[in-house]
């Protein structure tokens, strides 16, 4: 107990969900009080108004969705569109569960694409903020190659749930790959590292965004030898090179010592996950100990020494590479601009050698099923 009460009082309030990730502190009125937090409404004809504080209003209806900016001057200064209806969806299976959504398996009839279909309820407060953090994000960087395609959303009246369309990832997670390999060998992980590394590149320095919940979970692999950040419901942007973030939101587990102090941090946050996310696939198995739930999590991060890969099992560069990412000081962490680059593999065979084959021949039994 004394652990926790030390922590209460070094640290603001911090309030968690069922699922163990940080959320905005309840208002006086015992709602969430987030500062960001958009308008929302519903629209005749079945059609969701989302009013964005940066002037980009979304209308999401069961077709897809349309983005108009405004001026200054209350002109539209573009206006753009995604056609991405319900009624071209056919809806196979359930793949997973986020804190806040549940992921299914479909055929994007028009094409026959297999999609990932993203599913959020739009009347619940609290993740109205997600939703438009997602749209922003993906919507400006649809083909961005480090990042999860984006196909288009839409809105069901009846059920009142939003359905991002997404590129299907078949070769599942990191942290798929820890539970079916127990560990990710150092020349692969190298070539995984260094195509996320280009993608936090391109959140970072182009797109001015702190991504505030990279983990394995959020590292997608498909069999073609891909691996791609998602999950972009909790990003930042930061405007300038000199603003900070100030909002604690993200998964505990993965956070970075600034953020859990309550302190203003930027780009280096997704440094240091970055680096517990790349150690724990590793050695198999998260760095620090869980049992003591997350006040002790939190106190371990602050003030234990940051973790080392054992370094009779790997590469000298390999462990400065880590050890750089978890400096406690966010200033002496590496830019996405200082990679790690370890030998040559195939990681579309590594990827393809993950998963059972059956399953595989089933899934495009299925789908092949539905086209014909």
């Amino acid at each position: 107990m004394a652990g926790l009460e030390d922590l209460k009082r070094r640290l603001q309030p911090i309030f968690f969900d069922a699922d163990g990730n940080v959320v905005p502190p309840p208002a006086a009125d015992g709602t969430s009080d987030d500062s960001s937090s958009d308008d929302c409404e519903v629209l005749d004809g079945g059609t969701v108004n989302l009013l964005s504080r940066s002037s980009d209003e979304y209308n999401i209806s069961k077709l897809g969705f349309h983005k108009r900016t405004t001026r200054p001057d209350g002109d539209y200064a573009t206006d753009k569109a995604y056609r991405c209806s319900c009624h071209d969806m056919h809806i196979f299976d359930s793949v997973g569960n986020g804190a806040s959504s549940v992921v299914y398996r479909a055929i994007y009839v028009p094409v026959h694409r297999v999609l990932a279909l993203k599913k959020i309820n739009i009347f619940d407060k609290e993740r109205r903020q997600q939703i438009l953090n997602e749209i922003r994000t993906l919507s400006a960087a649809s083909c961005y190659p480090g990042l999860v395609e984006f196909q288009g959303v839409f809105y069901t009246p009846d059920s009142g749930e939003i359905y991002f369309a997404l590129e299907y990832m078949d070769g599942g997670s990191l942290a798929d790959i820890i539970r079916v390999k127990k560990f990710i060998t150092e020349p692969v992980l190298s070539h995984m590292l260094q195509k996320v590394l280009l993608a936090l590149r391109y959140l970072h320095e182009v797109r001015r965004l702190v991504h505030r919940d990279i983990k394995p979970a959020n590292l997608l692999l498909n069999l073609k030898g891909d691996t791609k950040i998602t999950d972009f419901g909790v990003t930042s942007g930061l405007h300038d090179s000199v603003t900070m973030c100030a909002t604690f939101l993200g998964s505990v587990t993965y956070m970075s010592p600034e953020r859990i102090r309550n302190e203003n941090y930027s780009y280096a946050a997704d440094i240091w996950s970055l680096g517990l996310t790349a150690l724990e696939c590793a050695t198999g198995r998260y760095p620090y100990d869980v049992n003591g739930g997350e006040a002790d999590l939190m106190l371990q991060i602050l003030e234990d020494p940051s973790p080392t890969p054992p370094q009779h099992m790997h590469s000298e560069e390999f462990c400065l590479f880590i050890d750089a990412c978890l400096q406690k000081d966010a200033d002496a962490r590496p830019t996405c601009d200082e990679k790690y680059e370890g030998p040559g593999v195939d990681l579309a065979e590594y990827n393809r050698s993950v998963h059972d084959p059956a399953e595989r021949l089933s899934q495009i039994a299925h789908a092949n099923q539905y086209s014909l």
